[in-house]
């Protein structure tokens, strides 16, 4: 981008009056890790909105950018009051990508908490259940957030909360987000298993939640160390705490519900977001939660049982004699020590059982011999070859690969790719023809436009979120392109750092 490159971009945004001749900057909302976030007006539909623009060094990343369409597609899609509403997606004259979301007056939850944790279970549960509630639309689409924090859950001044960012930290490949300071920047709020480099599942999403209502409810988060690699091996070493030792006004249905939520195991806590959201509510009435039973200390429990090594018999703890103890000691010992040992691997690019993982290159406009070439350069194998007619992609030149430029898989695994054998022909006239047929039909070859990207129906441009069952054949990438998806959601808003301006209307 020339003169606008790095940190020069905010400058060239802000001195610009249009975007793609529609969007004017106003200022500055906040800077993320992979994104700015600016105000700006909306001068087609009179509004203002957050526009998020991705930095430089990722919109250079193909498989970033083809993941980045397809989630901000998918987020659009995600019409729910408590989640912040994606009104367009674009690219700007130089190159630059950004999306255009609901602009939310106010601040982040992050602020609130800062000022006035602890905050009162009642008000506590109220914002932890409208984060459920847009948790719970997520999850049955098939969308895993996988960064649910306080920066991420808007306020605004109405009370009403908008859950932000959805598909943005889905969408980077596996080489942007094993940076440390955007992994491990928000593991204070990581799930055991995201620890543990495993698939986050909606139960992840569950977890963070616990861990932010744990931070409403007392002022601190649950786990808590000198540097981040110190606090997420604390999600899976530490028992999970409870919020009423650090705050006594917290309900003990409350409390218990938040132990739930932080269970180390995923199976042990909610079995969905829906669920969790009924029993938040139950709570704020007074009532039990149906889903978490009575885990407040001081109350009275059955003895804990634990197993002996090489068995899977229960004993009660009470009955555990010296023998006893000292093998449930040491099977601790080791099971601490193969976790650590995963997390060595995984940092190394290996999984648990030590294979190695790479990342899959982008071979999408190569043609077949250099896609080849590439892909085994990798570590991987060139998999099934199909073929497919494209007005976009030149003849041997790949259309689509499976799996996507950027996802880290075992190494071995096979690439299969879609290759273009060219425009699709126009049938032409039988030389036997009569002259006038000949001149009729050339007449007619000659009126048929030849097929554009435009015509193809906005459906084709829709695939399906990364954690969702397997995927059907994808769409070719330039056609998605071409028929740009309606914005993605991004980072909190949070306040402009100017005093707000209008309120934004509606369409």
């Amino acid at each position: 981008m020339g003169a606008c490159g790095g940190e020069n971009v905010t400058i060239c945004f802000m001195r610009r009056t249009l975007i793609d001749n529609r969007y004017a900057v106003l200022d500055t909302l906040g800077e993320g890790g992979m994104a700015r976030v600016y105000l700006a007006h909306d001068n087609v539909l009179d509004r203002e909105v957050a526009l998020k623009v991705l930095r430089e060094q990722y919109a250079g990343d193909e498989g970033f950018v083809e993941r980045f369409k397809r989630e901000a597609k998918n987020a659009a899609a995600l019409n729910h009051p408590s989640i912040v509403q994606v009104y367009d997606q674009g690219r700007a004259e130089d190159g630059t990508y950004y999306m255009a979301m609901e602009y939310v007056r106010g601040g982040t939850l992050k602020n609130l908490i800062k000022s006035e944790a602890p905050l009162e279970p009642s008000e506590a549960a109220r914002i932890a259940s409208r984060v459920a509630e847009a948790l719970a639309l997520a999850h049955d689409r098939g969308i895993v957030h996988r960064d649910i924090k306080p920066q991420n859950v808007l306020l605004n001044p109405a009370g009403e909360t908008k859950v932000a960012d959805f598909g943005i930290a889905r969408a980077a490949s596996s080489k942007s987000i094993t940076e440390t300071n955007l992994v491990l920047g928000t593991s204070a709020y990581m799930s055991p298993e995201q620890v543990r480099g495993e698939r986050a599942g909606p139960a992840s999403d569950l977890y963070s939640l616990g861990v932010v209502l744990y931070e409403m409810l007392t002022g601190e988060q649950p786990y808590r160390a000198d540097d981040p690699i110190a606090t997420a091996m604390k999600h899976i070493d530490e028992p999970p705490p409870h919020p009423l030792r650090a705050n006594p006004t917290v309900p003990k249905a409350l409390d218990a519900l938040v132990v739930k939520l932080l269970a180390k195991r995923p199976e042990d806590r909610y079995a969905s977001a829906a669920l969790l959201a009924e029993d938040l509510g139950r709570v704020r009435a007074g009532g039990l939660p149906l889903a978490a039973g009575p885990a407040s200390p001081g109350e009275t429990r059955t003895a804990r049982t634990v197993a002996a090594p090489g068995s899977t018999q229960m004993l009660p703890s009470r009955r555990r004699g010296p023998l006893t103890l000292l093998a449930a000691v040491l099977a601790g010992l080791v099971l601490l020590g193969g976790i650590a040992w995963a997390l060595s691997q995984a940092r190394l690019g290996q999984d648990a059982s030590g294979t190695e993982k790479v990342q899959v290159p982008g071979v999408v406009n190569l043609t077949q011999v250099e896609a080849k070439n590439r892909i085994e350069e990798a570590g991987l194998k060139l998999g099934l070859t199909n073929e497919e007619a494209s007005d976009q992609i030149a003849e041997g030149a790949v259309i689509s690969q499976d799996p996507e430029a950027g996802t880290e898989v075992k190494k071995g695994t096979t690439v299969s790719v879609v290759v273009s054998t060219g425009q699709e022909q126009t049938p032409q006239a039988s030389p036997s023809a009569s002259s006038s047929a000949s001149s009729s039909a050339s007449s007619t070859a000659t009126a048929t436009p030849s097929a554009t990207p435009s015509a193809a129906p906005e459906s084709e441009g829709e695939s399906k979120p990364e954690d969702s069952k397997p995927e059907e054949p994808r769409q070719e990438p330039e056609k998605v392109a071409k028929n740009q998806p309606q914005g993605s959601p991004g980072k909190g808003n949070g306040p402009p750092k100017s005093p707000p301006g209008k309120e934004k209307k509606n369409k």
